[in-house]
């Protein structure tokens, strides 16, 4: 049973059995990402631009300046499409038609309502410090800080995922060929940490971002 409702929009036509509409999966997909991609029109022609994303319950949310010409756009009622993706392994297959990816992915429509309360504006801001580096303290948001952020609110309405997660499949035929053929697990992991060279003495680096699991691990 699908959670979402599934429109013209949402539904996958290309491979339509790596869709999924349940609101779970899109949760964990969306709660993985530090970035996604906002796609809308803008003097006639489309657009489309990587900003960070978090999800609060059943909305997301997007930041930035008030300046920002994709969020003033969006704020001003243009239709949106943002999506998320998740590269997980390279498929090496044993002919060029076999070699593809493994992937996780996000697709929403929808249109922004803009976040005008200032309590409602910082706990937002909040998770995103919180989904991005969970245990990190900051010292409260100022009223200036607030007023000269623009937040906006997408509702979870009309989405959808889509999967791959089967590996190599290869045309039965060249199973029988003398090649390679297999996938190349990805992951995006963390450096090492580099302390502010502004930090006051004494204060140490702590294990939150000593032991900071990367993205996939949030």
């Amino acid at each position: 049973m699908s959670d979402f409702q599934i429109t013209d929009n949402t539904r996958v036509r290309r491979r339509p059995e790596r869709a999924h509409y349940d609101r779970d999966l899109v949760n964990s997909i969306i709660d993985e990402a530090l970035v996604c991609n906002v796609a809308f029109v803008s003097d006639g022609l489309p657009r489309i631009i990587p900003t960070s994303i978090v999800r609060i319950e059943n909305d997301i949310y997007l930041h930035g300046s008030p300046n920002n010409r994709m969020l003033t756009a969006l704020a001003d009622g243009v239709n949106a499409c943002i999506s998320v993706a998740h590269i997980d392994a390279i498929v090496m297959g044993r002919s060029g038609m076999g070699c593809s990816v493994d992937y996780r992915s996000v697709v929403i429509f929808g249109n922004a309502e803009v976040v005008t309360e200032s309590e409602h504006k910082a706990k937002v801001l909040y998770s995103v410090i919180d989904s991005t580096l969970p245990g990190h303290k900051v010292r409260e948001l100022k009223e200036s800080e607030l007023a000269a952020t623009l937040v906006l609110k997408f509702p979870l309405k009309e989405v959808s995922a889509k999967v791959r997660d089967i590996g190599v499949k290869d045309i039965e035929a060249d199973y029988e060929l003398d090649a390679w053929a297999g996938v190349i697990p990805l992951k995006t992991v963390p450096g090492q940490v580099q302390d502010c060279p502004r930090i006051k003495p004494g204060i140490v680096t702590p294990a939150y971002a000593l032991n900071y699991p990367g993205p996939s691990g949030k």
